[in-house]
């Protein structure tokens, strides 16, 4: 009921046919005096549903399902280690456990007395043997040393085995647990001598399915039969709240759920906070068009403030002055009424949001910092309700901040702070160029503060804050609306929105899950450090590559999620939409992701890097062998007379295994003729770092110096003895900013007589470039390298003197 009629704008529809119903496990709950029930129906009487999902495909069509069956295996061997107690559990018993309640489902209630309740246990077709036995090892660990084994009590038909103050037996093939004031409650409801809960109303709406959702786990707890609240609790209006009401399930292919507090309407004291302006997904707050992911709320700062206050004058009045005396420091410090100048202008839509940015071109001292440079694109907008009177207090505010951040920042010489722009628009810049490393902060941060388009916007950068403004005085096309994967998750959004955050984790959980592999090393260093310092043993997680499902195969899969919460007359409700359970949720994937992602792209990027190596390592093989072969390094295959046709990268193609192809050439004729041009699309991997996105695949980014002096300069033939300034102080090959067809005889021109600079070397990876020496070694060279240092690496026989620690 919760699904369909309550929530959502589509009517309910009948059911796709399923599987025959397993009867519900309802039943042995008694039906009088239900305080709580949760009951999960297990996967195998939804297995059709299932099959549908995101997550099922996942689970088992990649090898997910093995990793994360690993990795529980592994957390419980380091919980035995932990904690003896634990050793007494064998893991193959708790995966048994794990698999009989996932297929078949449990279920569990608490009813009568509500000062001193009675509660049932139920496991489904858990009568197997090994379940049992499992049952029976469990009662007897809780038995005294020397205590006898207790006989089963014949009552109603059952063998019920006693168990401390409860009993256990086995009905039909189910595994059924009840405590001493509950046996024969349950007894009576299952020989139909008393109501269960099976019809009881709050659960018959629950498992109602519709709009093509189907319940798989539900439950209640009713706030009414539980014992009555204090007297300050019904002061503070929370007798209001009648029940929380919980679902879960399959709805095509995302898994859904909804939880809602039953505060029916009217609502007083502190239930009144929920009612607050809604929003659908019709009327969204302008944010930019293309975002994956944002975050919205919709909220009456001034009504709100005021219900606060007014809560504590009634209900802990000695608390009240601490309000008056914040009042009166805003008033004092910043010259402004807190309500009337401040929270009655704002609101009450509130966005938050991530622009995408491009890493800047900046000397990094550590390529992990890049990952920060992401947060350049931090949006925070704020609706206003009067533009030009919020515009007339900013100044005052911006004044306040540039006081607080100049006594904060006493041992800068320029300390930042915010500077009007020219305009007829309010808009203030800090500029942080004078903050750390030359160029670093400045370079991705100008935090902003704009007022324009009925909008406050805080933003972290004077571009991102820019792009806001242009959502917010654009029409329906400049501003975000579903489209493609999105429309799905818009059509299921409920009505009456206060909150709703949307991510896509397509790009992010993934390439998280892929780099495991080089993640886990880090965190293993970090938790070992921290083990040690503690005294503690080694802790060390392991993953086999053979389980990490690649991120394009994943990603397929994935969809974006929602977490939405609204408010109707019943009372307040989340519904979130997700493609994998709990991971893919915004509200955790956002943490996940903030928590992992800097570590994972710099574990990405040190990976790539890594790999570029290799890629140059065997370039410079093959130099060396076609040096052992010809007497001579490679050079640009040319024409009789001399006119460059192919370049050097095909003439050590059989030198890298690559002969076949090397075959298909036509080595008299030019590499763009119209038998060698088609080739370009077979470039060897060894050719393309993985780190340089450009979509034409047919360009390569390693080049040599083409000049007088340069190891690779045309119309020579280059030997070892030729190399003067020795093989470990001359580059051979590098990687360079732009790139160029494979093919084609192309390479950085070198002009010994020209200014020093980088002569076009430079490379995707953060802070620098990687080079490949005559010697055959490669190393990482940082932009910040003196550039006559790098001048004296381009020539092979200058003579310069380099010092060994200069690059």
């Amino acid at each position: 009921m919760l699904i369909g009629s309550r929530f959502t704008s589509a009517q309910a529809v009948a059911p796709a046919a399923t599987e025959k119903a397993a009867s519900s496990l309802a039943r042995y709950v008694p039906g009088e005096k239900v305080i709580a029930l949760f009951e999960f129906g297990g996967i195998d009487a939804h297995r059709e549903a299932w099959k549908k999902t995101a997550a099922q495909k996942a689970l088992n069509d990649t090898p997910l399902g093995a990793l994360l069956r690993d990795l529980a295996g592994q957390g419980f061997d380091l919980a035995q280690k932990a904690n003896p107690g634990f050793k007494k559990v064998a893991k193959a018993d708790v995966v048994l456990l794990f698999d009989q309640i996932t297929a078949k489902g449990f279920a569990a209630g608490l009813f009568g007395d509500p000062d001193k309740p009675s509660g049932v246990f139920v496991l489904r077709d858990a009568d197997r043997p090994e379940v049992v036995r499992l049952v029976e090892a469990a009662v007897a660990a809780g038995r005294a040393k020397d205590a006898p084994r207790p006989e089963p009590i014949q009552k109603s038909g059952r063998s019920i085995h006693p168990n401390g103050d409860g009993g256990w037996w086995i009905e039909g093939h189910d595994l059924v647990f009840a405590d001493k004031g509950g046996v024969d409650a349950v007894l009576a409801a299952l020989d139909g001598k008393g109501a269960n809960a099976e019809s009881h109303p709050r659960r018959v709406a629950l498992a109602k399915p519709g709009d093509g959702y189907e319940p798989v786990a539900l439950g209640f707890f009713d706030i009414t039969a539980a014992p009555a609240l204090p007297p300050k609790a019904v002061k503070l209006g929370l007798d209001g709240a009648k029940a929380v009401e919980f679902q879960w399930g399959f709805q095509a292919e995302a898994l859904t759920t909804v939880l809602r507090l039953v505060a029916p309407s009217p609502r007083r004291g502190a239930l009144k906070l929920i009612d607050q302006p809604t929003f659908d997904v019709g009327s969204l707050p302008p944010i930019p068009a293309g975002l994956t992911g944002f975050n919205l709320f919709s909220i009456d700062p001034l009504k709100t403030y005021d219900q606060v206050v007014a809560l504590v004058k009634e209900n802990a009045p000695e608390n009240i002055k601490e309000f008056e005396t914040f009042e009166a420091r805003v008033r004092d410090r910043i010259g402004l009424d807190l309500r009337g100048d401040v929270l009655k202008l704002l609101g009450p839509q509130l966005a938050i949001y991530l622009l995408p940015v491009e890493l800047p071109q900046v000397n990094l001292p550590d390529p992990r910092i890049a990952t920060f440079f992401a947060y350049g694109g931090l949006v925070v907008s704020a609706r206003t309700t009067d533009e030009a009177a919020l515009g007339a207090k900013l100044e005052g505010v911006v004044k306040i901040i540039n006081q607080a951040v100049a006594e904060q920042a006493k041992g800068v010489p320029k300390p930042p702070r915010f500077v009007r722009e020219d305009g007829a628009g309010v808009e203030y810049v800090m500029d942080l160029s004078e903050i750390g490393p030359p160029g670093l902060l400045g370079a991705a941060f100008s935090p902003t503060i704009t007022l324009a388009k009925g909008q406050l916007m805080v933003a972290a950068s004077r571009d991102a804050a820019r792009k806001a403004v242009a959502a917010a005085g654009a029409g329906p096309d400049g501003r975000w609306k579903p489209t493609e994967a999105f429309i799905p998750l818009a059509e299921r959004l409920p009505r009456g929105m206060v909150m709703l955050s949307v991510s896509d984790i397509r790009e992010t959980l993934p390439a998280i899950i892929e780099s495991l592999p080089q993640l886990v090393p880090m965190l293993n260093a970090q938790i070992s450090q921290a083990s040690r310092a503690n005294g503690g043993p080694a802790v060390a997680i392991n993953i086999d590559p053979a389980k990490v499902p690649p991120a394009d195969q994943l990603r397929a899969l994935l969809f974006p999620a929602s977490f939405a919460l609204a408010v109707d007359d019943q009372g307040i409700f989340f519904v979130q939409r997700e493609s994998l359970p709990s991971v893919t949720s915004p509200a955790s994937s956002g943490v996940l992701v903030a928590l992992l992602l800097p570590a994972v792209q710099a574990a990405r990027e040190a990976a790539r890097r890594a790999q570029c190596v290799n890629n140059l390592k065997q370039i410079g093989l093959a130099f060396h062998n076609h040096d052992a072969v010809t007497g001579a390094f490679p050079g640009d295959i040319v024409d009789k007379d001399g006119k460059p046709l192919l370049s050097w990268r095909v003439a050590i193609l059989p030198f890298i295994e690559q002969q076949e192809l090397y075959n298909q050439f036509k080595l008299d004729e030019p590499w763009d003729s119209p038998h060698n041009k088609p080739l370009l699309s077979q470039i060897p991997t060894i050719y393309r770092c993985p780190s340089d996105p450009r979509p034409d695949s047919t360009l390569t980014s390693y080049l040599g110096f083409d000049g007088p002096g340069g190891f690779l300069e045309k119309g020579r033939k280059v030997q070892f003895e030729d190399v003067t300034d020795g093989a470990s102080k001359t580059f051979a090959v590098v990687e360079a900013a732009e790139g160029v067809p494979w093919t084609k005889p192309a390479d950085l021109p070198f002009d010994p007589k020209a200014p020093s600079s980088l002569f076009g070397a430079g490379s995707k990876h953060p802070g620098g470039f990687n080079a490949l020496f005559v010697d055959g070694s490669v190393r990482f060279m940082n932009r910040a390298t003196d550039a006559k240092t790098l001048k004296a690496l381009i020539t092979r026989n200058g003579g310069e003197a380099i010092d060994p620690g200069s690059y």
